[in-house]
């Protein structure tokens, strides 16, 4: 009798709190995103002071108290996705695996819906956490600050969480795909940062507008945003591009999860 979808959820949850090294790298990723994200506001509320009238009035504290925190927890909550997939393959956990649940879709499929529960509410911890933190220490220097209450604002803070859910995701997708941890961690920091970070400034200008517009990983950071950037993508339509590029890694993930050897 095949094993039911909630049944085997269940078994992943136990699988992900029994790895030692799981719960201190959720820690980890928690506290990469709010105290980095205190120390950005910091050193933005000192330069608002100083800044022109035009920086002044495209000033974001929302985003600001999120973002800098975000470039450092993506890497490790992409990389504990992958570690979701890589471990089983690497301590030959999958064989059994799929010994007990030989319907291999339902399989990756209670792996994906654990992790994205998983990170989504280590998502949430960390961007409603590290706006209040934020908003505290832009106020404390002089800088605006918002509330969850204003336009945007709290459309920006569940949007964080829901971003960490798709780099969550992305990482599971790509272990699956490689199967092997270092090789699907350095594409998924390929992908994420040094693409969209180090890439624009490399690459000649035309190609660095598209990238740090259109790059998955910098459409989807607008739905952490609450002041409009002309040259970027409104906020849910760039969520949605990330979304695809995320869909597109788990289909790939899916159909040759079925199709090979464990």
């Amino acid at each position: 009798m095949s094993v039911a979808f909630a049944d085997t959820v269940r078994s992943e949850w136990t699988k992900f709190r029994t790895i030692p090294s799981n719960i201190p790298t959720m820690l980890t990723a928690v506290a990469l995103m709010v105290f980095p994200g205190a120390l950005t506001a910091n050193g933005a509320s000192e330069n608002y002071q100083a800044a022109s009238e035009a920086t002044r009035a495209v000033f974001d504290p929302t985003y600001i108290s999120m973002y800098g925190g975000f470039l450092f927890a993506q890497i490790t909550v992409g990389a504990l996705g992958v570690l979701v997939v890589t471990h089983e393959y690497a301590t030959g956990l999958i064989r059994t695996s799929t010994t007990v649940v030989p319907r291999r879709g339902r399989l990756l499929g209670a792996k994906v819906a654990t992790f994205a529960l998983i990170a989504l509410l280590m998502g949430w911890v960390s961007s409603f956490g590290s706006f209040f933190l934020g908003q505290a220490v832009l106020g404390s220097g002089g800088a605006p600050t918002a509330s969850l209450g204003e336009p945007g604002v709290l459309r920006a803070v569940v949007g964080m969480g829901l971003l960490w859910a798709l780099v969550g995701l992305s990482g599971v997708a790509l272990g699956s795909l490689l199967r092997a941890t270092m090789s699907a961690t350095t594409v998924l920091v390929a992908v994420n940062f040094i693409i969209p970070i180090i890439g624009p400034r490399l690459l000649p200008d035309g190609v660095g507008a598209w990238v740090q517009t259109y790059w998955p990983i910098q459409a989807g950071l607008q739905i952490t945003t609450t002041v409009q950037n002309a040259e970027r993508m409104l906020p849910w339509p760039g969520f949605g591009v990330m979304a695809a590029f995320t869909a597109v890694l788990l289909i790939a993930a899916f159909a040759l999860f079925r199709s090979r050897d464990a």
